[in-house]
């Protein structure tokens, strides 16, 4: 049974809900840009806070033209259980998907996308959603369907083109099992001695860092980021003209491992990124080294070059709508599902609580003042992308279904409201997470059972079994500094705020 400070916090949550926002006289279209794996601090517009020169010119108009959050916490850093968290509209503990492998998502648990379609709404996928991760979009257990349908129609899916990404496309080569997969092996290209191999041979050959992967057969056309966002267009060209959608293109990148053709490992020569923190090595790009080469360095010059394909990937799906004349009546946003440490702590890829990992990009904005999104705001309380799914419901004019506990962005988005949680949480594996505000200082607490996989070398280890730390969110952006023994109280009540179920040194134990 959950605590009665447990308890209260809910009620507060249901209570902020209750609140009605005044409908729209229309129903919006909705369309969200979800790359995987994209750090919070990676967003194009970081210059003055760890120097990232990233050249990213349509993240910056969004920008101008809507909201952009500095704090978005997901339910969960690992693919898998947040973006399941996201479809469910519930927090980790309740999305029913622990991790990557161990099942898909359950089918008899409703999705936002379901209660987007039960108000009226044509709804559409595109790429690697990973709500079928673990049979590998059914291919696993006999049942490949083209087009990724697999329980498509039972996610809320009303069209889609979906498949693997990165590793996942190629992990049963010689074979492929997923629809990009089939669709590089009927393409051919040419090796740089005029030797004709399929694409499916020569993309295996650059993920296992073979000789078949040259400029002449790495392509920047059959790029699968670029394959999604060309995917997201025939989605649109072929959507219904008579109802109200709703589509979610989930790129495969840049989550690693980062590999890009040659033209994007040219565009980011010559600039010099940020080395990792607290790190015993360094970061070193060797772009220069590989001129007119496809790159397969797991580097942070390849992580730039492919957000920077990225945000170009993003112009041409919102120039598409426009192109449509639907733009004006469209709410867009750009976020994703976790972020990656990119060796900071001697850490690289995700599953931790520190903010290279768990907190992520956000950004939306309107195709015109009929959305009534605020143009050029900047929000610097934290939010969840969880509660994205009760974003686009209440735009929809939709009803959330029964255990959502997923709130609307929307008053913070029109700039009546400046939160909508008393607190926020995100939790994975043996941690646990909560965020959230005391004497006006946003708080971090984090709680390991054992020790925390990727900390700083300024924390300490383990005390009775237990790692609980306590981070100032703006101050100390990568959690360096451990407040916990300054700030007893607020221990005490975050720790409070955990799920009933995780023990963190026991109900009322103080670290003093």
């Amino acid at each position: 049974m959950a605590s009665s400070s447990r308890m209260v916090h809910l009620g507060a949550i249901v209570a902020q809900a209750a609140v009605p926002t005044p409908p729209l006289d229309f129903q919006p279209n909705i369309l969200l840009l979800f790359p995987d794996e994209w750090r919070f601090d990676w967003d194009g517009f970081r210059k003055d806070n760890g120097n990232v020169p990233l050249h990213m010119p349509n993240m910056r108009s969004y920008a101008a033209r809507g909201t952009r959050f500095q704090h978005a916490y997901v339910p969960a850093p690992v693919c898998a259980p947040s973006r399941s968290a996201l479809a469910a509209g519930r927090e980790y503990d309740h999305a029913g998907v622990p991790d990557n492998f161990s099942n898909d998502y359950p089918i008899n648990q409703t999705t936002f996308y379901t209660q987007l379609q039960k108000a009226g709404y044509h709804t559409m996928m595109t790429g690697k959603d990973d709500l079928t991760k673990a049979t590998q979009i059914g291919a696993s257990i006999g049942e490949y369907l083209p087009y990724g349908a697999f329980h498509m129609s039972e996610l809320g899916i009303s069209d889609g083109i979906r498949h693997c990404g990165k590793m996942d496309v190629v992990n049963t080569y010689p074979e492929p099992h997923d629809y990009y997969g089939y669709y590089l092996r009927n393409r051919t290209v040419q090796l740089e001695n005029g030797t004709t191999i399929s694409a499916w041979d020569a993309h295996a050959s650059c993920f296992k860092h073979g000789d078949l992967c040259q400029t002449t057969t790495f392509t920047d056309d059959l790029y699968e980021d670029n394959w999604v966002a060309a995917n997201a267009i025939a989605l649109l060209q072929r959507k219904p003209k008579d109802k109200p959608w709703f589509m979610h293109v989930s790129f495969p990148g840049p989550h690693p491992p980062f590999i890009v053709t040659s033209k994007m490992a040219d565009s980011v020569v010559n600039r010099t990124w940020p080395q990792p923190v607290d790190s015993k090595t360094k970061d070193i790009c060797t772009n220069d080294d590989t001129m007119g080469e496809p790159s397969v360095a797991n580097t942070r010059c390849n992580y730039a070059a492919e957000l920077e394909n990225l945000d170009k990937l993003f112009g041409s799906i919102v120039d598409t709508v426009d192109s449509l004349g639907e733009l004006e009546h469209t709410l867009v946003c750009i976020s994703s599902d976790h972020g990656d440490m990119l060796g900071d702590h001697n850490k690289h890829g995700k599953t931790v609580p520190w903010e290279a990992s768990a907190s992520v990009p956000l950004l939306c904005f309107g195709g015109s003042e009929l959305l009534q999104v605020k143009a050029g705001a900047v929000v610097d309380k934290p939010v969840a992308t969880l509660d994205l799914a009760g974003t686009f419901i209440d735009y929809a004019g939709g009803e959330l279904a029964e255990g959502m506990t997923t709130q609307s962005l929307r008053p913070i988005l029109e700039g009546t409201q400046v939160t909508v949680r008393p607190f926020i949480s995100s939790g994975l594996d043996n941690w646990r997470m909560v965020v959230q505000q005391h004497n006006n200082t946003w708080f971090k607490f984090v709680c390991c059972d054992g020790k925390c996989k990727g900390a700083a070398s300024s924390l300490p280890g383990p005390t009775d079994g237990y790692s609980q730390f306590l981070f100032d969110i703006n101050a100390d952006q990568f959690d360096m500094q451990d407040l916990s023994q300054d700030n007893p109280e607020v221990v005490d009540v975050m720790r409070a705020l955990l799920p009933s179920h995780f023990a963190c040194g026991g109900p009322g134990q103080s670290l003093v």
